[in-house]
């Protein structure tokens, strides 16, 4: 994992632990702001990419 992609992770966790979801956009801009890029959560549970693995 890239330095960029670290911090950016660690703002947005900060963001939506302190308050929640809007924590996590404005954690979003303010990554934006820096150059770092952005986290996109997916709520769709039948998206491949995002839905938890099923447990056995």
């Amino acid at each position: 994992m890239s330095l960029r992609e670290r911090l950016t992770r660690r703002i947005h966790a900060a963001g939506l632990r302190f308050a929640g979801e809007p924590g996590g956009r404005a954690a979003n801009v303010l990554t934006s702001l820096l150059g770092l890029g952005r986290i996109e959560l997916c709520t769709n549970p039948a998206c491949i990419d995002c839905a938890p693995a099923p447990t056995t």
